[in-house]
């Protein structure tokens, strides 16, 4: 491009050339910002926008009191969705969900208090959260949290047999995380007998949705491990695993 504009400069009669300089220069900025502009301006995100106008849109909602609005906002803040990340804010829209009896909310402010995010950390609130909304939203993600204060003691004192009542719950509500834990707890005796024929059982049902087993990072080869117990089995304990998958499967409709 340098070389074309001295061409064009060079062809201007010398008495022009200071009146013509302006638009030459001009001309130039245009060019460059046509090509190279939009390499440095940020487009803005549609996403965040969308978020923004729900943001709106909920907030004289959940003054009134409307515990899902309140919830939702506390989810847009937590996340940082609609670019304005808040944790503390996000803590507080969750509580005053938390308090209206909303599982999911419960759950969320339960969460924070385990991470310490927007409030201080404090198992021992989050186990009470947990508990809240297991017990009475039936609520599977705070079954398995649950399930995990009792197996680390954390909160509460440590209890195999508790944190496998918690798991076993969730489980049956195709918690995969909490499938595959109890896998792992029957597989190497933690806290209970051993029993390969019942770690066969739940690490087949959380087989069935390796992503979800993912997200919770267990470090844990479904497949692989799954062939090494069935190596172990005899055929009437394979039978039997079986039939128990089969029912399992029916009774949580997987």
């Amino acid at each position: 491009m340098r070389f074309w504009l001295i061409a064009i400069w060079n062809s201007i009669p010398s008495s022009w050339a200071i009146v013509s300089l302006p638009f030459v220069v001009l001309i130039a900025v245009f060019i460059g910002w046509f090509f190279f502009g939009g390499l440095f301006i940020e487009k803005p995100d549609l996403r965040q926008i969308q978020y923004a106008a729900e943001l709106e849109r909920l907030l004289p909602e959940a003054e009134k009191g409307n515990k899902f609005a309140q919830y939702q906002i506390g989810v847009i803040y937590r996340d940082g969705l609609a670019g304005n990340k808040n944790l503390s804010i996000s803590a507080r829209w969750f509580d005053r969900a938390a308090k209206q009896g909303h599982p999911p909310a419960q759950y969320a402010l339960g969460r924070a208090y385990a991470l310490g995010e927007g409030v201080a950390q404090n198992f021992g609130r989050a186990s009470e959260l947990y508990r809240t909304a297991a017990g009475f939203g039936r609520h599977a993600p705070s079954e398995y949290a649950l399930g995990q204060l009792y197996f680390q003691g954390k909160g509460v004192l440590q209890d195999f047999k508790q944190a496998l009542n918690w798991y076993q719950r969730a489980a049956l509500r195709n918690h995969a995380g909490a499938q595959a834990v109890m896998g792992s707890m029957y597989a190497k005796g933690w806290g209970i007998d051993q029993n390969l024929e019942e770690a066969y059982v739940w690490y087949s049902l959380a087989a069935a949705q390796p992503r979800k087993v993912a997200r919770f990072g267990l470090d844990l080869d479904l497949t692989e491990t799954l062939a090494e117990i069935k190596s172990k089995l005899n055929r009437l304990q394979l039978k039997n695993a079986t039939k128990k998958i089969k029912r399992l499967r029916k009774k949580i409709r997987l």
